[in-house]
């Protein structure tokens, strides 16, 4: 028995210590209900890409929120209409610098019609996509910016983070597809709901509406895992990953 003990512990071991590896399933609800002990055991056991099934989980429900908003047509044909006005101001701006012709400009007004086959091709293929590429974008700037602290991580951590986190999102996503149907103007669980773009003005209330609570927990929970994988302190994590997010918002909201 005496020599059992000194027996060396196999890398597993060692590396897991007293935490015990995850199921998908508990992973995926420790982000609701414990995400700083879901992400630390993560970080203490063996790698596992605990990121695919909640990538996948959000994939189908982009496709039902999208399915849900192409549905209502009037909220279609609001949304489409505001899309409509800025791509036609510009096109015309492209034809006076002759980027473009007055044709060209005409046909791809055409192609945005909200009844059109390439009106849904773009909106479930976006759905299908969208969670690779946010998951992928977020995950490299995150993954340069805990370079630059000179943090030890494994990149494939940076991805279970962010992967996990977008059940969150995803949930958001949805309610705020039902709460705009409902409401009849494209909107988000957020400050947006107690304005309206004409008393606010267009910039104002995109701004509004990009600032959600689901948002909020979303990057609240990745600012945690984060700083449990990269054994760093949450301020920074913190002020990385919201620094990051209010530059997108007014850059998204103001510039675009």
């Amino acid at each position: 028995m005496d020599e059992e003990k000194n027996l060396p512990q196999s890398p597993e071991l060692q590396t897991s210590g007293q935490y015990e590896q995850l199921s998908n399933a508990d992973a995926m609800s420790g982000i609701f209900t414990e995400p700083g002990e879901t992400y630390e055991t993560i970080a203490n056991t063996p790698k596992k890409n605990y990121w695919i099934f909640p990538v996948l989980i959000s994939v189908v429900i982009g496709l039902i929120s999208t399915f849900l908003f192409m549905q209502d047509a009037e909220l279609v044909s609001k949304t489409m209409e505001k899309q409509k006005e800025k791509m036609r101001e510009k096109f015309q701006e492209s034809v006076k610098q002759g980027k473009m012709t007055q044709e060209d400009s005409e046909k791809a007004m055409e192609s945005m019609n909200p009844k059109g086959m390439m009106f849904k091709v773009f909106g479930f293929g976006g759905a299908i996509i969208g969670p690779f590429v946010i998951l992928l974008l977020l995950s490299v700037f995150y993954l340069i910016a805990l370079k630059i602290m000179k943090a030890q991580f494994d990149f494939m951590n940076i991805l279970n983070v962010v992967g996990l986190a977008m059940l969150i999102s995803g949930i958001g996503n949805i309610i705020a597809v039902v709460i705009s149907i409902l409401k009849g103007n494209l909107t988000s669980v957020g400050p947006g709901l107690l304005f309206s773009e004409e008393s606010a003005g267009q910039k104002v209330y995109t701004m509004l509406t990009k600032i959600d609570l689901f948002s909020i927990w979303f990057y609240a929970v990745i600012a945690i895992g984060l700083s449990k994988i990269a054994r760093v302190s949450i301020a920074k994590t913190a002020s990385v990953v919201f620094g990051l997010w209010i530059v997108y918002i007014l850059v998204s909201s103001f510039l675009f």
